[in-house]
Parts: C-alpha cells; structure tokens; sequence
C-alpha cells in the first residue's frame, strides 16, 4: 500500500502543476471554457483519488472548489484575478500538507484551511452558493435536479491496467458517488487456474446507473484510463429504471443479440423494434467528444491497449546512468586488451560490444533529458505573484521550451533562473508610470528563448526594463573596494562586475532582492555545470543573460589527446578541426596568433602552459575549437583518439581549480582530464 501511496503523491504533484499552469491561462484568458473544464476535471479527479488513499484534506478542499469552479464553467459567474489567486494559495496550503505526515498542530491547521477555504468561496461567489451548498456539494451542482437518467457503462479494463497504479474498483466506487448503481460482474475472460496471473485484471463490468449528472461527468470518472480500457457508455432511458430488473434483463438480452429497444415499449409488452439507443463513448485521444452516431459491435472482441509511457522514479535513472557510465569504462578496458592480444575472435567481440555500449549510452541520455517545458510553470507563477506585490503588470514569453535537458542540470538550473526574474521584475522592469514616461508599453515583458547548439543548451533570459547603469555599477564596485578610480575597464568588463559576491546595485533591501547574492549564485551554480553565463545591456531598453550549458553532466563525447606525459580530453563539441604544426613555427607566431588555411586565429600553447619549454616535440597538433563565437587554437603534443568520457566528480586535492570539468577512468586505468575549453582559455591566455 505504501508503495501505491507514493505513486499517488507523484500523480498529486502533476496535478497541482497542471493545475497551475491552468490557473495562470485562465487569468490570461477568462472566458476560455476548455481551460475551466480542465481545471474542474484536475479537481474532480484529486477529490476522488485523495479519499480512496485516505487525504481527506485534499479531497475536501477540491471538493468544495469544485463547487466554485462549476459556477463558472456553467457560466453563472465570471472568473477574476482574485479568484485565481485565492485558489493558486489553497493549492500551494494543500501542497504544505501532501509533503510529510501531518502532525496534530497540522491537523488542527487542516480544519481551519478547510473552514477558511468555506468561507472564502462563500464571499467569493456571494448568493450564489449557500454554506450548506458547500458542505454537501457532489461534483457538479448544476446536475442536481430531480430528473434522473439511467445509463449503462461497459467498463473492460486492459489486462496490465495494474501496472500503473490503478485499482478499477475505485472507479467503480465513485460511480455509486454520482447515482443508485447496479453492478454486474463478469469474468468471461478469466484462464485457467494454471494459467492465471495475479498482477493481471481479467474482470470486467456492466454498471447500469441513475444519476442526475450528464454523460460528460460519467465520462470524467474513467478520462484517466481510457487509453487502458474499452469503456462503452450508453443511454439507457430518461428515468430512474435501476430498480426494474425486468428492463435491465431486458436491455442486456437486446445487447447480447444485438438488437435495439425501447424500455417503455418493454414495460408495456410490445416487441421491441425501435431506432438505435445514442451510444457515447471515449474516444481514444480522451478528448471527451460525443459521436451519436457511433455504432460500437456488442460482441467485439476485447484488444489489450499498448502502453506508451511508465512512470520511472528518477533515482532508477541515475542508477542506470551509473551503471551504463561503468560499462563504458569496461569497454574501454576491454579495447585495450584486445589491441595488445590481436585475437580476431576478441577483436570482434570488442567492436560488437563498443556498439551495444553506444547504443546503450544514447539509451540512457534519451531516458535522462527532459524539456525545459517542465520547469515554466514555477517562472510564470513567480512572476504572477511579484507582478502583484510590486505593483507592476509584467508578462512571460516563452520560445522553445520544448528544448531537453539532462534532469539533474534542470533541476540546479531552476534556482539561477529565479534569481535572474526576482531581478528582473525588480531591479529592470520599471514601474506603469515610468513606462509610459519613457513612452514604452505599460505592460513590461520578460522572455525565455531555449535553442540547442551543438552538445550545448543555450538560455536567454531578457527584460525590457531599465537595463543597467556602468556608471553606477562602477561608482559602486569603487566604494566596496572591488575596483580603484585609475582602473581602467571596458563597459562589458564592468557589467560583469554584478556577479561578484556581494555586490549590488539596490539602495535598500526587500524581500525579493538587494542583498547581493543573486548573481553570485547564478554564476556559481552555471560554472559547477560546466557552463557560462554572459550578460549585454542597454540602458532604458534592455538587459540579456545568455547561459550556455552541456546537455549532460555524465557522459561527453572528446577528443584524447596527451600534453608532456599527461591525458586530457576536450569535449568534440567545441572542436572544429585539427591541424598538424611543427613547434618552431609557433615559436615564431607573433602574440600567439597563427594562421592556417587562410584563417588567423589566436592560440594558447598547453604543453609551455603545464610544463614549460622543456621536452616540446618537433611536431604538434592545433585542435581548433570555437570560444566566444570565434575560433580558438588549444595546442597539444598528441591528438590520440575520439573517445567517449565518463566523467567523475575530482577529490578534494584539484576541488580549487577551475578549468578542469572532471576525470575519466583511460582503459589502461591511467587518468584524463576533461578539459573546460571556457575557462581554460579565461585563464591562460
């Protein structure tokens, strides 16, 4: 049960970040009714699932929003800003609580949210729903009337529909919460004893039901299984017929020969012979539409749907990362040995398991990406909500967010990008008046732009604020003593002064920002990443902060190469080509820039670097690599190989230094270090 308990927490969390993201549409859009539908549906499905695994907090409080929201998706009120952000903090109290097991001041907290979230919808909504409307609220309040129709349900759920997590009795259990229910069971499709397995479903239902709620909320219980079962819904009769087992023989026997009827003529003995009974069912996209004129076999035989996705807990993930970054360096020894024993069976065997490595490194970086999409939700309600407490009217623009990452980069990068937007709305987005006086659009902007480029991902975060000040950044960095009246630095020097610790431009202190560690965390947190960050700016028009990032921390794709007698890997990405070059030529290259294939650019002499003039060979390899855009020579003594490095954090003894990303295990058991192509070249030249 635990285990089930910790799927439906995971399940929660989708929720309430479905639902954010709904909320902050719906403030965009106020009259978009499929939003509103989806939102009543989110709730509806959180209420039922939080009582079957005992959150009764959780199922109470959608249960009274659902009350709220079915006034506006009957169009008997108006959504408004207040109503959206009321309800983003009831979701953010019921997120407080889903988090650990509740203590007893907790559940005391409970019973007041609850009574709290009463009375708000009661002000909320004003005559329109009553307290004791509230309290016993079922689902869908515009259904309750007296009137009553009976349906049948054919519920035939697939063979593996356990494997997610889904228990079908509970769907049939929230069909007794809508209506008198009559419950048929079959195990047509049960095997033999010795045949049956215990982790398959080999039940179905025939649910014939009275309720006053519409096909669609019928349709709502099962929208989460609809790709995992064959549902079939039909009308039955206007009324209330659960309690007349002479038409419900009736109306089976007719389905069984696949015949129509009419209940009235049945119950006054006229044969039945009448046109084809409305049949509604899901369609496969779960898109809820109704086609009458659909005409489902009654004996059709049942085929298991395939399933597209599984939830995976992200530790299995990394564990797999783990082991197929081992195999890789097994491999490696594995070529090594064969390269020294020369055994054409060996040899064979090493090249079918260098491709299955490869396969299976692609695999496993596959699984481990995910977009940037997952992580918008939090920027849009961040600046919904400092939007509100600043006083300002600020909008997101979001441009291919569907760009992926590896997980564990998106889940450090969330907290960088916070502090650039706290800044953002800040410090750069001025202020209604101000912006009108400077004749801009009252509403301000920020914009996230996500592009891939090459084995990097590249983020541009832009504001159309205020931009920055170099006088008043330089006046500053001179009185905390970071620079000297005679130090002489260009513009763009000067603005990355911002990420210095401490530093800060704010005469005061709030609760969003001025107190001079933002930026140093951004620039921290994108260089333990293996990244860079860039900022450009012009006064009254803009500021941009460009981050380029690896796709994955893990694994990269290098070249080998030696310097002296040392390994080092340079990650292929960077590099354009390589050229051969004797050592007296560079020795001539005048301020170390060369030109080859008609191409001059500069370059930085690693072996002069690590060891001095000693023991240079005759003969040296340019790997050209781009940096800044421009082309960039790393001078080697060796180019081995290309060569796939599974990276390892290094030990405590090289942690200070900066311009090496990590190790890598040779299949020699030697040593290569990954080079970080940026901050080598920031350093040395």
């Amino acid at each position: 049960m635990e285990l089930f308990v910790e799927k439906f927490k995971a399940e929660v969390r989708e929720y309430f970040e479905r639902l954010e993201s709904g909320l902050l549409q719906l403030e965009q859009e106020p009259e978009n009714y499929q939003v509103i539908n989806d939102i009543f549906r989110i709730m509806h499905s959180m209420k039922g699932s939080g009582g079957m695994f005992g959150f009764d907090l959780l199922s109470e409080v959608t249960h009274d929003l659902e009350s709220l929201y079915d006034l506006f998706r009957s169009k008997k009120q108006r959504i408004d800003s207040e109503v959206i952000s009321f309800t983003l903090n009831s979701i953010d109290r019921l997120h407080n609580f889903m988090v650990q097991e509740p203590t007893e001041e907790q559940r005391l907290m409970a019973e007041q949210m609850k009574s709290d979230t009463q009375q708000q919808i009661l002000r909320l909504t004003g005559n329109l729903i009553s307290s004791e409307d509230v309290k016993s609220f079922e689902n869908n309040t515009s259904a309750q009337s007296t009137k009553q129709t009976t349906y049948h349900i054919s519920f035939v759920p697939n063979e593996k529909i356990f494997i997610n997590g889904t228990n079908p009795l509970y769907l049939i259990d929230e069909l007794y919460a809508l209506g008198e229910c009559n419950v048929q069971v079959s195990f047509d499709r049960l095997p033999n004893l010795a045949e049956i397995d215990a982790e398959k479903c080999y039940t179905s239902w025939d649910v014939f039901i009275a309720t006053a709620e519409n096909i669609d909320t019928l349709n709502d219980v099962f929208i989460f299984v609809a790709d995992n079962a064959q549902i079939q819904i039909e009308k039955v009769s206007d009324g209330n017929f659960i309690q007349n087992e002479t038409v419900l023989a009736a109306f089976m026997n007719a389905q069984m020969r696949q015949e129509t009827w009419d209940p009235e003529e049945q119950i006054i003995g006229k044969p039945i012979h009448t046109e084809q009974s409305q049949v509604q069912k899901i369609s496969e996209e779960a898109d809820l539409k109704v086609n009458p004129a659909a005409e489902i076999p009654k004996n059709a035989a049942f085929v298991p749907t395939t399933v597209d996705s599984i939830r995976v807990d992200s530790r299995k993930i990394d564990q797999y990362m783990n082991l197929v970054s081992e195999l890789i360096t097994a491999q490696s020894r594995l070529e090594v040995i064969s390269s020294k024993m020369k055994l054409p069976e060996l040899e064979l065997v090493t090249e079918t398991f260098e491709k299955l490595c490869r396969q299976l490194r692609e695999n496993a970086f596959e699984m481990s990406l995910i977009p940037l999409q997952s992580i918008e939700v939090r920027f849009k309600r961040l600046i919904h909500d400092l939007s509100k407490s600043l006083n300002k009217e600020v909008v997101l623009v979001t441009e291919g967010m569907e760009t992926e990452l590896d997980k564990n980069i998106i889940e450090k990068l969330i907290e960088p990008l916070l502090h650039i937007i706290r800044n953002s709305l800040d410090h750069g987005i001025e202020s209604k008046t101000e912006r009108l006086e400077k004749q801009k659009e009252a509403i301000g902007t920020i914009s996230i732009k996500a592009s891939t480029i090459g084995s990097y991902v590249q983020l541009e975060i832009e504001d159309d604020g205020a931009g920055l000040d170099v006088n008043k950044i330089r006046g500053k960095a001179i009185a905390n003593g970071i620079l000297s009246d005679q130090t002489r630095l260009s513009n763009e020097d000067i603005f990355q002064l911002i990420f210095e610790p401490g530093f800060s431009t704010s005469e005061s202190v709030t609760d969003v920002s001025g107190r001079g560690v933002g930026m140093d965390v951004v620039r921290r947190r994108v260089l333990e990443m293996r990244g860079s960050v860039k900022l450009t700016t012009e006064k009254n028009r803009y500021t941009r902060f460009t981050i380029q990032l690896p796709l994955s921390l893990s694994i990269v794709d290098g070249l080998l190469t030696t310097v002296g007698d040392r390994n080092y890997v340079i990650p292929s990405s960077v590099v354009q080509k390589i050229y051969h070059v004797k050592h007296e030529r560079l020795k001539s290259e005048f301020r170390q820039v060369i030109e080859i294939e008609g191409v001059q650019f500069p370059y930085l002499n690693l072996h002069e670097k690590f060891y001095g003039q000693k023991h240079i060979p005759e003969e040296q390899c340019v790997v050209a690599i781009t940096y800044d855009n421009q082309l960039f020579g790393l001078v080697v003594d060796e180019v081995v190989r290309e060569y796939q490095a599974v990276i390892k954090p290094l030990g405590r003894i090289l942690k200070g230094q900066d311009v090496f990303s990590g190790a890598s295990v040779l299949g020699t058991g030697e040593l290569a270090l990954v080079i970080d192509t940026n901050k080598m070249i920031q350093k040395y030249s």
